[in-house]
């Protein structure tokens, strides 16, 4: 699935206490020292490369969203992090985490710094919007969706429109859906939802193909993770319990697979 990667927002944070990660609110106030802004300022654009590089973005939520401050070392290793916003869903935190570590190490400090740690603060964002035309309607349809429900049929229509006949947006079907029900045409709202399930179908079938192939190669913990939660999305229980097996069996230090694979197994029976 072809999705829209939105501005990825990252700065350089310097903290002086290592138990800065305790009190979150400290990194709302970065030094201006412009000097070691400008030393890591290449450094940082490979930071970014990198982790752009290794972020596969989960392909299944309209609008995503988290922001991540991780610490690395002289040498480029993380030595520690944490979600500052989450997405509000596991695989989408699970897959910023995972590309950050994927990317270790950074490399090396540049020459003239004599800093020992720097603390990134780094926003992953996507989108299912495809085109500035497509998020312009779009956007205006959330807008008006609850003051004017009439134009923002008409916009949810024009955004349609624009990628008419795509199943990867299958998701405007059921916004255009709620917008009819609350226009009281209850025939067109059940249209477009049989149409949005019909559409969402394809696109979860193409994607478990897509992250199956994706496990075999990279045979990562969080690949079988995310297969698993592709699989349940389909409601095939038996290959989600047999794709959260191999990621359990590929880490020990993750409790959130082995809960997961409890709510798979009660979801089955």
């Amino acid at each position: 699935m072809r999705i829209k990667v939105l501005l990825i927002g990252m700065c350089i944070v310097f903290a002086q206490s290592v138990l800065a990660y305790e009190y979150p609110s400290y990194y709302n106030r970065p030094s201006t020292n412009q000097r070691v802004l400008n030393d890591f300022s290449e450094y940082m654009v490979n930071v970014k490369e990198k982790l752009q590089k290794n972020w596969v973005a989960p392909d299944f939520m309209e609008e995503g969203h988290i922001r991540v401050l991780f610490k690395i070392d002289k040498h480029g290793n993380v030595i520690s992090g944490d979600i500052l916003e989450s997405s509000g869903n596991l695989i989408y935190d699970e897959s910023a985490v995972y590309a950050i570590h994927k990317s270790e190490p950074f490399g090396e400090f540049p020459t003239n710094s004599t800093r020992e740690t720097i603390t990134i603060n780094y926003t992953f964002d996507t989108s299912f919007v495809k085109t500035d035309k497509m998020k312009e309607y779009y956007e205006l349809a959330k807008r008006y969706q609850y003051s004017d429900k009439k134009t923002a049929l008409q916009y949810i229509d024009l955004a349609i429109n624009e990628v008419l006949g795509d199943s990867e947006s299958y998701f405007l079907y059921k916004r255009r859906a709620k917008i009819k029900e609350g226009l009281g045409d209850h025939i067109g709202a059940k249209e477009d939802i049989e149409q949005y399930e019909k559409m969402k179908a394809k696109v979860d079938i193409k994607r478990v193909h897509s992250l199956k192939r994706q496990a075999e190669i990279e045979d990562s913990a969080f690949a079988y993770y995310y297969l698993a939660y592709a699989y349940e999305r389909i409601r095939d229980y038996d290959s989600a319990i047999e794709a959260i097996n191999k990621a359990i069996e590929r880490t020990d230090l993750n409790q959130q697979y082995k809960r997961y694979r409890t709510e798979l197994v009660k979801a089955s029976q």
